[in-house]
């Protein structure tokens, strides 16, 4: 049964849309306990976020990866190589979150860590073999699960979801530098 999270709108209820009408198309039939409208855009985002990572999550256990390794393999097909500190900044993530799985990926033979030419303290990470030939896979989830994310949106649609996301990164991003200003 899906639940409200709040009653506070973000926006006033005459300019949202009404979606109740097709809340069963969205929700598999089942009867909520409010109307759509009520729901915050960000507990929208948290559901829609929540499914599209378990559906990927799906996807990757076949190749015996998660979505966090996914990533990393992506990052260092593009990059060829990186220290662990650069590839956790790409990623948003802290230095030691990625240690366990940079040693883990490294165990399972993914990738490689090996001293910096210029700087013997730095390791850098590198795909082997086994990680490259991973990435055409990763690629086709990414494919796949936008075709299901987009599924019966139109080009237009699609880039205006993109440049909002964006924007919306983006004014987080600022927010946080004024936060630690």
């Amino acid at each position: 049964m899906f639940s409200c999270l709040t009653k506070r709108f973000l926006f006033p209820a005459d300019q949202l849309p009404d979606l109740r009408k097709d809340y069963r198309k969205y929700y598999g039939g089942k009867q909520m306990n409010c109307e759509t409208n009520d729901t915050p855009l960000m507990g929208i985002m948290g559901i829609v976020l929540h499914k599209m990572l378990n559906t990927a999550k799906g996807m990757y256990q076949e190749f015996d990866l998660n979505r966090s390794q996914a990533s990393v393999l992506f990052m260092l097909h593009q990059r060829d190589s990186m220290s662990q500190k650069e590839l956790a900044a790409q990623l948003n993530i802290t230095a030691p979150s990625i240690t366990s799985m940079i040693q883990k990926m490294e165990r399972d033979k993914y990738i490689t860590r090996e001293p910096d030419r210029h700087d013997q303290r730095v390791m850098r990470l590198a795909l082997t073999e086994k990680g490259r030939s991973c990435i055409q896979a990763v690629k086709n989830v990414a494919d796949r699960m936008e075709e299901i994310f987009f599924q019966g949106m139109s080009l237009e649609e699609k880039l205006l979801f993109r440049r909002l996301l964006i924007q919306a990164g983006e004014n987080l991003t600022n927010y946080e530098r004024k936060e630690k200003a």
